[in-house]
């Protein structure tokens, strides 16, 4: 739990997160299992936040959740295969006087989705190279979706990334 100012707001932010996982005792087609869920409450009013500018924050909720899977040995010994999808904190609730500031209408359409996808190549005992790639569609959620901030276009993004780790 805790509190956050920004620019002269005074709204206090409560959070909750649960996450879990499993792993198969050995490696195959039943991939380990990787899912987590949070919740958060917000209080206080907002001073300074330009979309919502001296707003009630009190009662609006979000959440958050993901499910990842790996297949270990995935193709060939020491190599792992794995996706991830979820969402990154999303508004649920708003309060009336936000829907109504902002004309949101009375459910917020906080898409926000990340999907991820990597193969781990283990190159020798010490070495390993990941090539992954991911998606973000509606980075910033209803705020950011036909605003002044972006026009009629969603915020996406699509991207790639290598990772290679040295163990010493």
């Amino acid at each position: 739990m805790g509190g956050f100012t920004q620019g002269g707001d005074d709204v206090v932010l409560n959070t909750v997160g649960l996450s879990a996982y499993w792993q198969p005792s050995q490696s195959g087609w039943i991939p380990s299992i990787s899912t987590g869920w949070g919740i958060s409450g917000y209080t206080g009013t907002t001073s300074n936040f330009a979309a919502l500018p001296g707003v009630n924050m009190s009662g609006a909720r979000a959440q958050s959740w993901y499910v990842g899977l790996q297949w270990d040995d995935a193709f060939i010994k020491g190599n792992a295969l794995g996706m991830a999808v979820g969402q990154s904190p999303f508004i649920t609730t708003l309060p009336t006087a936000v829907r109504n500031n902002g004309n949101f209408g009375s459910n917020p359409n906080d898409g926000n989705y990340a999907w991820e996808w990597w193969y781990k190549f283990q190159v020798t005992d010490n070495i390993s190279v990941t090539p992954a790639l991911y998606y973000l569609s509606q980075t910033a959620g209803q705020l950011g979706k036909g605003t002044r901030f972006t026009g009629e276009q969603n915020l996406n993004n699509f991207g790639g990334l290598i990772k290679t780790t040295f163990k010493f």
